[in-house]
């Protein structure tokens, strides 16, 4: 019987583990995952802290015993620590007993996502320093911020994960202050779009929003820090959390000679195989394919790790599938803005050399003698001369950015231009849109 080995239970890991059952019922398949929860919703984790999901329990998909029903083994408090290419085996690590045992695999899928980055800073002896990155970090969280004696929090960056958190601490009622050593939030953005953020949340009571400023040194007294102290100036804080990007998980693996990118990911082909014989890589801790740059990026986004997880499971079911790669289209909610982009920024396509124009509008989400119209902010990136998209970037007040979106991520997908784009057949009525849609008008307007 083969054995497929699956390192890391959360997205791309336990996505595979599903699909792969589904296609072959006869196939053992072992699951070992360092954490003590396995197939969960990482990204609503800032929403459990504030309290707005109640229950920790709701963000879990599955639980072992779930997988176990379909016999997939799933060993949690487990870390792979070693891997063996040439006998095809892992080493892993009980993190209960301490004892290590090898693992016999005929094929092994690499999904142990990433961590987060921790500056040399952070003192080891601070208990009121938080990272975001799994359920139990979330539990923690939720559990240390309910404390009401908590009253002001340092957020150091000012990312994806930054600013949900500033969301949740506001609504926590907590005083919260962001330091980005950057010139702005929210830096895979474009300034002009990411400065109607911060603006935004300047205005507001309790939350400063400090950009182009260094943490310097994290002041102790006794076991917590106190102050934080920057190239600008003191901030006094109760607590911090420390949110500068994460990276790849694949320390235990880096001296396999497995091809990876400078920053650890894992580079896997079209069918998520590594270059190693029998190895395969998902989710976060691997590569995939740019579309518009045609090579690869390490771009960790859930939607991505769960379609890794399910071309990684055709292929070790002997299915030729393919994922041919993405653009990064995110999007992320601060406050009463919806925030979203896709492709390239107008930064990103200069640097890559790309002849660009650009157009940037404010235009309604719907028409304006419907009540409670929206102002959109949209700024499109497109090839001269073809005006070929390449990039949009969408913020607002209005929900219905996060699906507009989307129309610009098909399109870019497709190839099409902006004189395309402007000639969709999109729906229309008053409450909805305007007879020429937003994501049109924006398209209109380009040169």
């Amino acid at each position: 019987m083969e054995h497929v080995v699956i390192i890391g239970g959360i997205a791309g890991g336990m996505s595979a583990a599903s699909k792969l059952r589904r296609l072959d019922e006869k196939v053992k398949i072992s699951v070992f995952e360092k954490d003590s929860h396995i197939s969960y919703g990482a990204c609503g984790l800032p929403y459990y802290i504030s309290g707005i999901t109640k229950s920790h329990e709701d963000l879990l998909a599955r639980t072992v015993e779930d997988f176990e029903k379909r016999d997939i083994q799933v060993h949690i408090r487990h870390e792979a620590i070693n891997v063996d290419p040439e006998r095809q085996r892992v080493k892993v690590k009980n993190l209960i007993t301490g004892v290590d045992t090898w693992v016999d695999y005929d094929k092994l899928l690499i999904a142990t996502g990433s961590k987060p980055i921790v500056p040399p800073f952070i003192p080891k002896e601070a208990t009121n320093v938080h990272t975001l990155k799994t359920l139990n970090d979330g539990i923690r969280m939720r559990e240390y911020f309910c404390d009401k004696a908590i009253k002001k929090v340092g957020i150091i960056g000012g990312g994806y994960i930054g600013m949900e958190l500033v969301e949740s601490m506001l609504e926590l009622g907590k005083e919260v202050v962001v330091i980005e050593l950057q010139d702005q939030i929210l830096p895979n953005y474009d300034a002009e779009m990411a400065n109607i953020i911060s603006d935004s949340l300047n205005s507001k009571q309790g939350a400063s929003i400090r950009t182009g400023e260094e943490v310097k040194e994290l002041k102790v007294t006794g076991d917590k820090v106190s102050h934080i102290m920057t190239d600008k100036g003191t901030i006094e804080v109760d607590a911090v959390i420390v949110n500068i990007g994460n990276k790849p998980n694949t320390e235990f693996v880096k001296d396999l000679g497995m091809d990876m990118l400078e920053n650890g990911a894992i580079i896997v082909d079209t069918h998520q195989k590594t270059s190693l014989p029998s190895i395969y890589a998902a989710g976060d801790c691997a590569t995939s394919n740019h579309l518009l740059l045609n090579r690869p990026v390490n771009i960790g986004l859930g939607t991505t790790a769960n379609k890794h997880g399910r071309v990684a499971a055709d292929n070790l079911a002997g299915i030729p599938s393919t994922f041919k790669g993405i653009l990064g289209t995110n999007v992320v909610k601060v406050m009463e803005w919806t925030v979203a982009m896709t492709g390239l920024t107008e930064k990103e396509a200069e640097k890559e050399e790309f002849d660009i124009e650009s157009v940037v509008i404010e235009t309604n989400n719907h028409a304006s003698y419907y009540p409670d119209a929206k102002t959109i902010h949209i700024k499109l990136v497109y090839e001269k001369g073809s005006q070929k998209l390449l990039g949009a970037q969408m913020v607002g007040k209005d929900i219905s950015i996060a699906k507009r979106l989307d129309v610009y991520a098909t399109a870019i997908t497709c190839g099409l231009s902006t004189k395309q784009i402007a000639m969709l057949d999109l729906c229309y009525a008053p409450p909805y849109a305007t007879v020429w849609d937003a994501v049109q008008v924006a398209a209109n307007a380009a040169k």
